[in-house]
């Protein structure tokens, strides 16, 4: 009986790996749909407040640092700038036209693809003579307003 054990058992050894070897399967597959809309998100990432030595009289000032902005957003977009009057404190009499024309804001982009960007923004002073007529004597303290806009 020995010798019938031994093929019985190599047989049902045999008839195991054929049933692995003729296994079933199948697939399926699904379709994950989503929308991405125009989003976009702008910060101050290092000096919101940037300072500039005395102004002694005509010439071009640098400031004490650049500002650097982050733009993230998921479509193209643009940077537009000004100065919020609201904000900003400044001696009476001074000239607004004058003010904005004197501060020079120079950001390295004003647009860009999606993504995340970081701009540098260098700001300068530069006064001219004439300039000094219209603004008097006294702190100023200016605030300048930055846009990203999706396109």
């Amino acid at each position: 009986m020995r010798k019938l054990r031994t093929p019985v058992l190599g047989l049902l050894a045999l008839l195991a790996v054929s049933a692995m070897a003729l296994g079933a399967s199948d697939t399926a597959t699904t379709t994950a749909t989503f929308v991405i809309p125009s989003w976009i998100s702008l910060a101050v990432t290092a000096n919101g407040n940037i300072d500039f030595p005395t102004i002694t009289g005509p010439g071009t000032y640098a400031a004490s640092a650049d500002t650097t902005l982050r733009v993230l957003s998921t479509t193209s977009w643009t940077l537009t700038e000004e100065i919020l009057w609201s904000g900003s404190t400044v001696p009476t009499g001074a000239d607004q036209i004058t003010i904005d024309n004197v501060l020079v804001r120079t950001p390295d982009t004003t647009d860009g693809p999606w993504g995340m960007h970081f701009i540098d923004v260098a700001y300068s002073l530069d006064v001219a003579e004439d300039d000094l007529g219209d603004l008097p004597v006294g702190t100023y303290s200016v605030v300048v307003q930055y846009t990203a806009t999706t396109d």
